[in-house]
């Protein structure tokens, strides 16, 4: 029996998950991420300055016209929370500062917020002014400084924790029935506004954030993008134009052109109609999805083909290939066509990024998860092995290996072998080590329903 799946809360929830971060994004979202943080913090804090001193100059003019309206204390609130934004402007500038800028957000709202809270504790009660600010100081730093959502959290968390403490303990030390139904009333809709005010102010921040790293990694993958191109697709027409002009140097309107010169130049068209053509699949795969012609597959005879047919580049890059699949496992349901490109992308793979000399090890186990059968392949080397690094951006877009054997490849392969591989429903990774070798596996499924071949 199947353990039931609720779809669309699977793809709510999948749709709310971070994306997956690459050390090289990483490092340069994270550096806009510090000054951007650095800016916005002093525009808010000065923002909170400005409202504490306009406060304080209508109180002052108040108390002429109207001296019994203003009482002290409420001079001692503006103190309270303009004296630690001048702080906090101090400190921005020094080495300190620069390093815990979190530090001096929280410190900033929590002493706005608590400054607030104490006075409304010691005017005996919390009213719609108190939760206006509170609202005010939340959205303002929601709106002014929309990055690090979980140090917004915790600016938050430092009001609500005693906020809600308080709550309980007059709560609970009220004898009265009817005081309790009182406090009921009118704190519990004050608090549960507050709560939401705060939840959409990190939601808010959270988008921004995503939306923000997802703008670094589609920068990052044009500038990628535009050097695998620049590196790539150029070489064979540069090659051809140097033929080319090596055979205008010759004498005469008719110029004799050696065999050699003519095999050269089409193998190098097309090799860039072969770069060109993986481009332009890999994001049709990702517009379209990928079409499956799927039947029952025998993964032990599609190997045996592939090592037959990759004989000969493999004897020439002395690298040599073990099938190790028994012959009666099972078969899987795919298209043969694109397994067969799957499996001879990780040959190639290992051929291409590892020294003469190699072994690959091609081998296929049936595994049970959720009681749903499916095939557990792996494709493993005794290579040079990768870093955990490198491991994580293995299968993105134009993603290279640092040791190259001369070929020409944008680095599409793996990212297409890993849409073929979801369009079965299946799933692949690698695993690695430097100077270990390297293990890629991947899942197919035994079933047909189990087959997602709208998916890229």
């Amino acid at each position: 029996m199947r353990r039931f799946k609720f779809r669309p809360l699977e793809r709510w929830l999948k749709h709310w998950q971070p994306p997956a971060r690459t050390s090289s994004t990483m490092g340069s979202y994270q550096r806009w991420q510090q000054q951007f943080f650095d800016q916005r913090l002093r525009l808010l804090i000065g923002l909170i300055l400005m409202v504490t001193v306009s406060i304080t100059l209508y109180e002052v003019c108040l108390s002429i016209a109207v001296p019994t309206l203003i009482r002290a204390d409420d001079y001692v609130v503006n103190v309270l929370t303009g004296l630690p934004c001048l702080i906090a402007l101090g400190l921005q500038k020094t080495a300190w500062g620069k390093r815990k800028p979190g530090v001096i957000f929280w410190g900033v709202s929590a002493m706005v917020t608590l400054t607030l809270w104490g006075q409304g504790v010691a005017s005996d009660g919390l009213d719609g002014d108190d939760v206006g600010l509170w609202t005010l100081m939340f959205l303002a730093q929601s709106t002014l400084v929309p990055v690090r959502w979980k140090l917004h959290l915790g600016s938050q968390l430092t009001l609500l924790i005693p906020l809600t403490l308080a709550i309980a303990i007059t709560f609970f030390s009220t004898g009265s029935r009817a005081s309790q139904q009182a406090l009921i009333i009118e704190t519990v809709p004050v608090y549960i506004y507050l709560i939401w005010v705060c939840i959409i102010a990190d939601l808010s921040v959270y988008l921004y954030e995503r939306l923000r790293y997802n703008e670094f990694e589609a920068r990052q993958s044009v500038q990628t993008f535009l050097h695998a191109v620049s590196h790539d697709l150029r070489n064979p027409v540069t090659g051809s134009q140097l033929l080319i002009k090596t055979l205008l140097d010759q004498p005469g309107d008719t110029i004799a052109i050696p065999r050699v010169l003519l095999e050269q130049m089409l193998q190098g068209g097309d090799r860039q109609l072969t770069l060109i053509n993986s481009l332009l699949e890999v994001h049709k795969n990702n517009l379209k999805g990928i079409v499956l012609q799927a039947q029952p597959v025998h993964l032990h005879s599609l190997i045996e083909s592939l090592c037959q047919e990759l004989t000969p580049l493999l004897k020439d890059a002395q690298i040599s290939v073990h099938n190790q699949l028994d012959s009666n496992l099972p078969a899987v349901y795919g298209d043969s066509t694109q397994l067969w490109r799957v499996f001879q992308n990780l040959v190639i793979n290992a051929l291409h990024h590892n020294p003469p000399g190699i072994t690959v090890w091609i081998d296929a186990i049936v595994m049970t998860s959720n009681e749903q059968p499916h095939v557990y392949c792996t494709v493993r080397d005794n290579g040079v092995g990768m870093t955990t690094d490198q491991c994580t951006q293995l299968f993105n877009l134009y993603t290279q290996g640092v040791y190259r054997r001369r070929h020409l490849s944008l680095g599409l392969g793996l990212h297409i072998a890993q849409q073929i591989v979801n369009a079965h429903g299946g799933s692949i990774g690698v695993e690695s080590a430097v100077d270990q070798g390297s293990k890629f596996w991947l899942t197919l499924p035994m079933e047909p329903n189990l087959l997602h071949p709208a998916l890229p």
